[in-house]
This record gives structure tokens, sequence and C-alpha cells, in this order.
């Protein structure tokens, strides 16, 4: 485990002594200076660099010239002060470093997640996802997530990205902070630029409408994730034909569900995600993952299917099947992922693997209504371009 500086103290020498003063927001945090001593003022000096606790005590004992035999003392002192320095805010654990014992694991699109936390931590809506083997710890997880039911020590500000009613996300030198104004009992997340560590702070909720805070505040530190093993998601609802995952595609309000429903009525297929679908390629093969992430509808599976394609969906008084160019297509595409668009680089991930999927799968624009009929002239389109693919295979 590895202890780095806040940023946000000044070391300042007054008189004859040494204090950390606290500014910027570490004012706003209510943050009170501490006055330091021989040893602390080496400690903190120390910590110029990040460094293991067992560095810190090797950099004392040459300091002071402590012989081996009393050096397990000296560690212990260290320790309690480098607790108090986290509990003041002056210093931080270094993301990647979790305590305690993992609560359990997660399989969720072919990741492993390892969760770090209270006992009875990990959301019940994730249950269905739990690894068979929970406690083996012998595979590295994609992903290790501490559950700290806490307040952070001090908040990180860095660079803004984005920020809306719901989401909040900022730069800073380990990576990314998240803070969720709609979720109340969800304090910030911190989360390493490579996504794999992240340290959520929360608190236990007590309110009916905070129980599914925590599953929510994971999301999208898991989209993240995905999206760097090349993984997007689309804001959908789908069902299986034919073997293959069907996504339908519009704007809020549009009718989704409604279309899903539509053919669930009509022709009998099951339903796959109600509100979220996650897509990846393996080899020459597109395939929409099993995420529980699903809105409000409880719809969703656990297993991986093919893509078969996707059907944009637009209101209108009469059904009609327009045809798209192909950049039309990818931009129809990219712009109803919800992968994160944080930054430039992320950006240019979404458009590529839209172009990706509008140049090799089918990627259809339905005006419609909400009637049967609407099902009905998309499942014939289906049944007959898939009939011809087959015809043209053999």
């Amino acid at each position: 485990m590895k202890i780095r500086r806040q940023e946000g103290y000044l070391l300042q020498k007054i008189g004859n002594t040494y204090h950390l003063l606290p500014y910027g927001q570490k004012i706003a945090d209510q943050k009170r200076g501490m006055e330091l001593n021989e040893t602390a003022l080496v400690l903190w000096e120390a910590l110029e660099q990040p460094q293991t606790m067992e560095e810190l005590a090797a950099k004392t004992a040459a300091y002071y010239e402590i012989p081996e035999g009393g050096q397990e003392e000296l560690a212990k002192d260290i320790a309690a002060f480098v607790q108090e320095l986290i509990a003041f805010g002056a210093v931080r654990r270094e993301l990647g470093c979790s305590v305690g014992m993992c609560e359990g694991r997660l399989e969720i699109a072919g990741l492993e997640i390892a969760v770090y936390g209270a006992k009875g931590c990990i959301p019940k809506q994730l249950g269905a996802f739990r690894s068979a083997d929970d406690n083996s710890g012998k595979k590295m997880p994609d992903l290790t997530l501490e559950l700290a039911e806490r307040m952070p020590e001090s908040h990180q500000n860095g660079t803004l990205l984005i920020r809306n009613k719901d989401l909040t996300v900022c730069t800073w030198e380990e990576g990314y902070v998240l803070r969720f104004d709609a979720l109340e009992n969800i304090y910030e997340i911190w989360m390493k630029e490579d996504g794999s560590y992240a340290r959520i702070y929360y608190r236990r909720p007590m309110k009916e409408e905070e129980q599914d805070s925590l599953f929510l505040a994971i999301r999208p530190v898991f989209l993240f994730l995905a999206q760097r093993k090349g993984m997007f998601a689309l804001h959908s609802a789908s069902l299986l034909y034919l073997e293959k995952a069907w996504l339908f595609s519009g704007p809020s309000g549009m009718g989704k569900s409604t279309h899903a429903a539509l053919w669930k009525k009509l022709f009998n297929t099951p339903y796959l995600n109600g509100d979220l679908n996650l897509i990846g390629k393996e080899g020459n093969h597109f395939w929409v993952y099993g995420i529980p992430w699903c809105g409000t509808s409880e719809i969703f599976t656990t297993e991986k299917k093919e893509l078969g394609g996707i059907i944009l969906l637009e209101k209108a008084a009469a059904e009609e099947i327009v045809s798209l160019k192909k950049e039309q297509k990818t931009l129809r595409v990219m712009q109803r992922m919800i992968s994160p668009p944080w930054t430039a680089e992320l950006m240019v991930k979404n458009l590529k693997f839209a172009e990706a999927i509008a140049e090799e799968k089918p990627v259809y624009f339905l005006r419609c209504t909400k009637n049967d009929t609407a099902a009905e002239v998309m499942h014939q389109k289906i049944t007959d371009d898939e009939k011809k693919v087959q015809e043209a295979g053999r």
C-alpha cells in the first residue's frame, strides 16, 4: 500500500515551528492546520513521492540511525501517525490498494470484478452475476471495487469534464472523480485512469429511495471499464429473434419498450434487456452481453447473444422503413450510446465502434406508430433479410 500527499496543504515555518496549512478546497472543507514535530516533518518530506509504509519506516530509521532491533516499534509509531494524517486529510491511500477482505466476486460481460467492503455491501441487483469462484482470489480481476462506507477524508476537485443534474466528472492526478447530485448517499467515486480500480464513498441507505443508489453508482464505473475493453453501451430495449439479439432504440418516450412488447405479444420473442445493451466484437462477430442495468424494466439476462441488428425508431403517422446512408447510421447509433464521452479520446472510441456496426450489421430506421402494424412491418423486413443472408452463405 502506498501513501501519497493530498493537494491543498502548504508547509510553512512560523517562528521555530513547522505547520501544514490548508488552502483552497481544503479551507472550504473546513480543514484545520497541523503542527509538525521533527519526526512528522521527516515523514512529510519523505512523502514528496508516494511511499509504502515499509519505505517510510526505512527512511525514518536511516535518518535517526535506529538499529534493526528498534525498528519494529518505529514502524508502529509511523503507522499511527500516517493514520492521523489520513484522518486529517493531508495524505491518502493511493488508489489500487484495497483494505480488508474481498466480500465477493462478480462476472459481468466476461469482466471479473472483486468487491471489497462491509459484509453484505454488494447490491442485491448484482446477485445473478456473482461468480461461482467467489473467494478464490486466483485470477487478477479486471476491476477492484472498494465500497467505503464513510465520507472521503478530503474532496478532490481536478479539472471539470462534464456537469449535469445527474453526474459531475473531473480528472485528477490518479484518474477521475465522479459525483452524483441526485444520489444523496453517494459522496464521491475515485477511479484510476485505466478503470482497473475504483473507490466508492457512500453512506448506508437510510431511505427507501436510496436503496438503489450504490447499484446505480457502480454503472458508470463498469461502463468506463467496458469501453476500455472494447464494449459499448447502447440505450435500447432488446429481444431474441432467430437466435440473435435485436436492439430497438430511440429518444426518450419514443416507445422502444412498447415496440419490444408488441413483438412479444405477436411473435412471442423473449426479452433480453429492457433499457440498456452492451455490445462488443469477438473475431468477426458482434455480441450483446448480459448486464444487470436495465432501467426500471427489471428485464435483463446474464447470457450473451450474437447481435442481429439495430432498429432506430421515430414516431410517425404510418409505418415506413427509411434507407439511411452509412454515415447517418454511424451518427445515429453513436448518439444513442451512453458509454462515457467525457473526453475527445473517449468520444472517438464511441464513434469508431458505431462506424464498425454501421459497416457490418443491419441498422434500420423505422418511422412508425405504436400499433401492431409497426412490429409486423419490421418483423417481415428482418425475416426477409435474414433469409437472404442464410441463402447467400450456403
